[in-house]
């Protein structure tokens, strides 16, 4: 399941990063870090369409699977989203930055260990092509307590 999905994640992400360009210019560009955050997204963009099409890809004397190569496309995008949100955070100064900036540190932490996780092909994550109805109905209620919770927290903050 998670290779049929990274390929079309990988097309939404360099299509984003497209219109973002397209629609603001070079003035995306205000630095080198901003630089370097929109290149490790279009990288990260690149290694999920990468691991979504090929079984696996030879980078020197190794071969790496396709699981390898999704894996670390999910390490460098919780990177670059982490630390885009501290960046925000650090220019802005005030509690929302800090706290978004925080939310992300979090989540950012957890999509890089579930990008490790599956790089390593771990039992920690499903690399099926198809799903137990067991795991769907687990991810259907995760995604619907997430909802609950980011509603509860917009509504109430």
């Amino acid at each position: 399941m998670k290779r049929r999905m990274a390929l079309p994640l990988g097309i939404v992400m360099l299509g984003l990063v497209s219109a973002y360009v397209a629609a603001f210019g070079p003035r995306v560009f205000t630095g080198p870090l901003a630089g370097a955050l929109l290149a490790g997204f279009v990288l990260s963009a690149v290694l999920m369409i990468v691991g979504g099409l090929v079984d696996s890809i030879p980078v020197g004397d190794r071969t790496l699977s396709w699981n390898a190569v999704v894996g670390v496309g999910d390490v460098l995008l919780a990177a670059v989203v982490t630390l885009s949100a501290v960046r925000s955070a650090l220019v802005d100064g005030d509690t929302a930055s800090w706290v978004f900036a925080a939310a992300m540190l979090a989540g950012g932490t957890s999509m890089a260990w579930f990008g490790v996780q599956t790089a390593r092909d771990s039992r920690h994550v499903d690399l099926e092509a198809t799903p137990s109805s067991r795991r769907l109905v687990a991810i259907a209620a995760l995604v619907a307590v997430s909802f609950g919770i980011g509603a509860f927290v917009a509504t109430s903050v």
